[in-house]
């Protein structure tokens, strides 16, 4: 899992990041190229909007019960398991180990008791917005790095 949160573990506002730290999206775009990434269908057409087209160099699973796609590195399933399953077998099939859950806030609530990495980007501040993470979401994860910067941090937790 990768995800930025402030201080109150708030995600989001109105579909979108309520802060723009540019280090954090050169990270998440470090980590997650060349990787499967699974997102929400609201995420990631908001990447598409934003970018005009998907994450380039990944893949993305997408989970939706109506959209549909034909882009070849989009991939459309209708539950939060298919996706999971769906993520691995690409991830696996590119030789690669580690497939990231990138959001948005429901698709974190689902996920976050079946992955074994978080990758927290924690903003020092406390802002204003409608999507946060579940209470909780931490516990039974173990701090094995963190990179303090001025106003945020980027922490990596590991299942305990």
């Amino acid at each position: 899992m990768i995800v930025a949160a402030d201080e109150l573990d708030i995600i989001g506002r109105d579909g979108t990041l309520p802060w723009h730290v540019p280090e954090d999206l050169r990270r998440f775009r470090v980590l997650t190229e060349g990787h499967v990434v699974v997102a929400g269908r609201k995420t990631h057409e908001s990447i598409v909007e934003r970018l005009g087209r998907p994450l380039p160099n990944r893949t993305t699973v997408v989970v939706s019960a109506t959209m549909t796609s034909t882009d070849r590195n989009v991939v459309v399933v209708g539950n939060v398991f298919d996706a999971m399953t769906t993520a691995r077998r690409l991830e696996e099939e590119r030789g690669g180990e580690e497939v990231f859950v990138i959001g948005g806030g429901q698709l974190y609530r689902s996920t976050v008791n079946v992955v074994d990495r978080i990758y927290l980007t924690r903003i020092d501040d406390k802002v204003d917005g409608d999507t946060r993470m579940p209470t909780g979401w931490l516990h039974g994860f173990t701090l094995v790095s963190a990179d303090e910067r001025d106003g945020f941090a980027f922490l990596t937790y590991e299942r305990a």
